[in-house]
């Protein structure tokens, strides 16, 4: 089963921006010229690369419950944990990096140290869904997530 991410306006808003600012640096060579036609080039493609890059990351990112595991993707990047290794599933609200657009989040903890963060839009979905995968697990959903 497929949950899209869930995400927030502030991280939306910030990580278009820059994508459109790299975009926009990429373009300054064609319109302002000084860096050379080399130059201009690497740079329109360095900035283009990298705003599509981090576009790539924002659109693609997904969690996959199938098969014999969980699986996060990030655009080009994903993570499979297996649902043996997974001991523990509960709310939190955490502004660290990871595989997370939201601040509100599901701390997966699996193997004996492992942990991943992810925002699946409906959170109660894929949690009666994990639940029925990991039936060993223990969840813990705080209220005031909301």
């Amino acid at each position: 089963m497929k949950f899209a991410p869930r995400r927030d306006l502030w991280l939306s808003v910030t990580l278009w921006a820059s994508v459109l600012a790299l975009l926009a640096c990429g373009l300054t060579p064609l319109f302002v010229g000084g860096a050379g036609i080399v130059g201009g080039m690497l740079l329109f493609l360095l900035c283009f690369t990298a705003g599509g890059f981090v576009a790539w990351l924002w659109l693609a990112t997904c969690y996959v419950i199938g098969g014999d595991g969980l699986l996060i993707r990030t655009g080009p990047l994903s993570r499979t944990v297996p649902f043996a290794g997974i001991s523990e599933a509960k709310t939190i609200r955490s502004v660290s990096a990871s595989a997370a657009t939201s601040i509100r989040r599901i701390e997966i903890r699996y193997n004996k140290y492992d942990f991943v963060h992810i925002s699946p839009l409906d959170e109660q979905g894929f949690m009666t869904e994990l639940k029925k995968r990991c039936p060993h697990m223990r969840t813990e959903i705080r209220r005031d997530n909301a």
